[in-house]
């Protein structure tokens, strides 16, 4: 087991030494840096919005309320409604729209920048295995005592701690620029989630690590396909064209088959957890924890076939 780790731990400071690890810590630098700057000047338009938040919500709902009392509640859509008893529970509590402006405010405002860290995995698990074989080390991974299904799965596993390093990294650069703009300031508002039909608090260090970590399973399945593809393929550009591709448009492709009954069984009905958030099941029954399992099924059957086929491939 020993040497399990420290062939994931040879794997991660392979990829640390890249200048393509360097250049992506930088990258993803620029929109926290960007949101800074919005966040800014919003800052500075903040005096003017508190004193009116009160009575532009009552003022908003006033117009929902006209609606209900023609036609009943259920002519209001889900997010209106939704919206309605949210600004309602504001109200009543005293719970302002206006930001804190904190530094967990804007810890919790990068984790958007998050869903950036997908391309970046897919584009390292496609170059993975085919930079092996394109550089010709892969024959002096070979020659090692460790078996070849050891030597791919270590690669995979550092490729899902990469995730957890890239997320750091934007909690980390969040954490700097919040501090610049707010100073050590991390009293924040209680986050409002409208929950099978009410309104319920969220604390701020709950709401941001769930917003941080929601992506994790959805993403390792890409990256499974990526390389997957690499390893099938042994042809980096290949399988990150194809990989994106399928990242792109995955929810377009759940959206196209949700109706049919069958669809559920499908990778793609399962990339976006989020809609679990207002804790109801969507279509066909689903709910988050079979989601769950779909996807690291999915993620295993990815594994398994590349996996065997590298065992008994050929290298030359």
């Amino acid at each position: 087991m020993s040497k399990f780790f420290i062939l994931i731990g040879n794997e991660l400071r392979k990829i640390f030494v890249q200048k393509s690890f360097v250049v992506t810590l930088l990258v993803l630098f620029i929109p926290v840096l960007i949101l800074g700057r919005w966040d800014f000047v919003e800052k500075q338009l903040g005096t003017s919005k508190e004193e009116n938040w009160k009575s532009e919500l009552i003022d908003q709902n006033k117009e929902s309320e006209k609606t209900i009392a023609e036609l009943g509640l259920g002519a209001l859509s889900e997010q209106d409604k939704e919206q309605y008893e949210i600004y309602k529970y504001r109200i009543k509590h005293n719970i302002s729209t206006v930001q804190q402006y904190s530094v967990l405010d804007f810890m919790k405002k990068g984790a958007a920048i998050t869903n950036f860290i997908g391309i970046l995995l897919i584009y390292f698990a496609s170059s993975m295995m085919s930079k092996e074989h394109q550089w010709k080390t892969i024959n002096f991974l070979l020659v090692k005592p460790s078996t070849r299904r050891t030597i791919f799965y270590t690669k995979f596993i550092s490729l899902g701690i990469l995730y957890f390093v890239f997320t750091f990294a934007i909690l980390l650069y969040s954490f700097i620029i919040g501090s610049a703009l707010n100073g050590m300031k991390f009293s924040t508002q209680p986050v409002l989630m409208y929950v099978n039909n009410k309104v319920i608090e969220q604390g701020i260090l709950p709401s941001l690590l769930h917003d941080y970590f929601i992506n994790f399973l959805p993403f390792l399945l890409f990256i499974a396909i990526a390389y997957f593809l690499s390893t099938i393929l042994k042809s980096g550009s290949v399988s990150l064209l194809i990989s994106i591709i399928l990242f792109a448009t995955s929810d377009v492709i759940a959206s196209l088959l949700r109706a049919k009954s069958w669809s559920k069984y499908l990778p793609f009905m399962h990339t976006d957890l989020t809609v679990y958030i207002k804790g109801v099941n969507i279509e066909n029954g689903m709910s988050i924890w079979f989601s769950i399992m779909m996807l690291i099924l999915y993620t295993l059957l990815f594994l398994i076939i590349a996996g065997e086929v590298f065992k008994k491939r050929d290298v030359i």
